[in-house]
């Protein structure tokens, strides 16, 4: 089925297949489009849904400061607006966030949760060198983040051998509005103190994945979210920073698919 993109109620996304609607959600900074190669090959088997988050691409740009409560709301009006009443969620980096919370608030709409690449109960330093970011952006804009960004968004030999991917994904950051960018931003910066305390009260079948080099969102967060989470598998996959969904795309979709069949399969 070919691709079609839409823009509804402030909300720009695009959808791609048919069958159990799946339903992707960026990081800060990025747009729907970071989701392509999920989009071709997930939607052989799923009605694949990516939109643009508050404050990011073709979306609304409502005046700062954000709450995850306003990333929430926007996903349950889409949901609303295309007549799906329950959906697997996979959220990324922030992303991953707004899934956590939506499942919070709508567990009846979520089928399966998968969290990838996201951080969960920063330690003191950890949240330091967030918010020494977020002071960067305040004091020079976002671009001054975008080149420490890819590099630990990226592996060395996939930069070499992918300069036209990373040059798609730099110049996607540099598209940002600033004081919606520096809004999400801060929200990202603080919004795991929110959510880790209540994860244990989540009881969708959740799969959380993460790259063993991602010092941002790195392996220990993920376990952490695992064993406060029941329903839960945790994948780390060797070798990988943070972008996972682009350059791990193939174990992504792999990983992906496989955990929404096993759970299709369980007698619940």
């Amino acid at each position: 089925m070919e691709t079609v993109s839409f823009f509804q109620k402030g909300i720009r996304y695009e959808e791609r297949g048919t069958g159990e609607p799946l339903i992707l959600i960026h990081g800060v900074g990025m747009d729907y489009t970071m989701w392509q190669m999920q989009m071709e090959k997930l939607s052989d088997q799923f009605r694949v849904i990516a939109y643009d988050m508050i404050g990011h691409g073709g979306s609304e740009h409502p005046p700062a400061p954000y709450s995850l409560s306003q990333f929430v709301e926007q996903l349950a009006m889409l949901l609303d607006y295309l007549q799906i009443e329950k959906a697997h969620l996979v959220g990324f980096s922030m992303g991953g966030m707004v899934a956590q919370a939506f499942t919070l608030e709508y567990a009846h709409k979520v089928k399966t949760l998968t969290i990838m690449s996201a951080v969960a109960n920063r330690t003191a330093s950890q949240r330091e060198a967030v918010l020494e970011r977020v002071k960067e952006v305040k004091k020079n804009g976002p671009s001054a983040t975008i080149e420490p960004a890819i590099q630990r968004w990226f592996s060395e030999d996939f930069m070499m051998k992918h300069k036209e991917i990373v040059e798609n994904v730099r110049n996607r950051l540099k598209q940002n509005n600033s004081a919606s960018y520096l809004a999400s931003y801060t929200l990202f910066a603080t919004a795991d103190q929110l959510l880790f305390p209540k994860l244990h009260t989540i009881e969708v079948p959740t799969l959380i994945v993460t790259g063993e080099e991602d010092i941002g969102s790195n392996p220990k967060m993920a376990k952490q979210m695992g064993n406060d989470i029941a329903s839960s598998q945790v994948v780390i996959v060797p070798g990988m920073k943070h972008m996972l969904p682009i350059e791990g795309a193939e174990i992504v979709n792999e990983t992906i698919h496989s955990f929404i069949e096993k759970q299709s399969n369980v007698v619940r």
